[in-house]
């Protein structure tokens, strides 16, 4: 299973996930106020979900198609972390009046979830390719 690298790929996505918790996700520095994704339920709540489905997506290593198929969910919610980010952030500036600010490393780690996901897929395209291959020569 861990010498597996979609297994490593699959990993850092759900560590990254776990450190979007964490880190801010947006700064002023006025007001000294930041903006974590635990002021939000359901931007948490898709956060938590997003990285506990790479956590689980590593031990269906016997079920490729599973595990493809939990990777495209996963992908999407990573693509709604961003999406609700970004509405969260604008609906926080406008609570407390807000007119500039900074983005910060945790806005830009989705991406890295969704670029981890994706070697993750090729990854398990890959030991499907090998195994087919191997088929083909009995």
């Amino acid at each position: 299973m861990i010498q597996r690298i979609q297994t490593l790929w699959l990993l850092l996505a759900s560590i990254i996930g776990a450190l979007v918790w964490f880190l801010p996700v947006f700064s002023d520095e006025t007001i000294l106020k930041d903006f974590f994704i635990n002021e939000s339920l359901f931007l948490m709540l898709v956060v938590v979900f997003s990285s506990i489905t790479s956590f689980i997506t590593i031990f269906l290593f016997k079920k490729r198609s599973t595990q493809k198929q939990l990777i495209i969910v996963n992908i999407c919610l990573a693509l709604s972390i961003i999406v609700l980010e970004y509405v969260e952030v604008n609906s926080f500036k406008k609570t407390f009046n807000i007119q500039q600010g900074h983005w910060q490393i945790s806005a830009i780690l989705p991406f890295f979830i969704i670029l981890f996901l994706v070697f993750g897929y090729r990854g398990i395209r890959k030991d499907e390719k090998l195994l087919s291959s191997t088929d083909r020569i009995r």
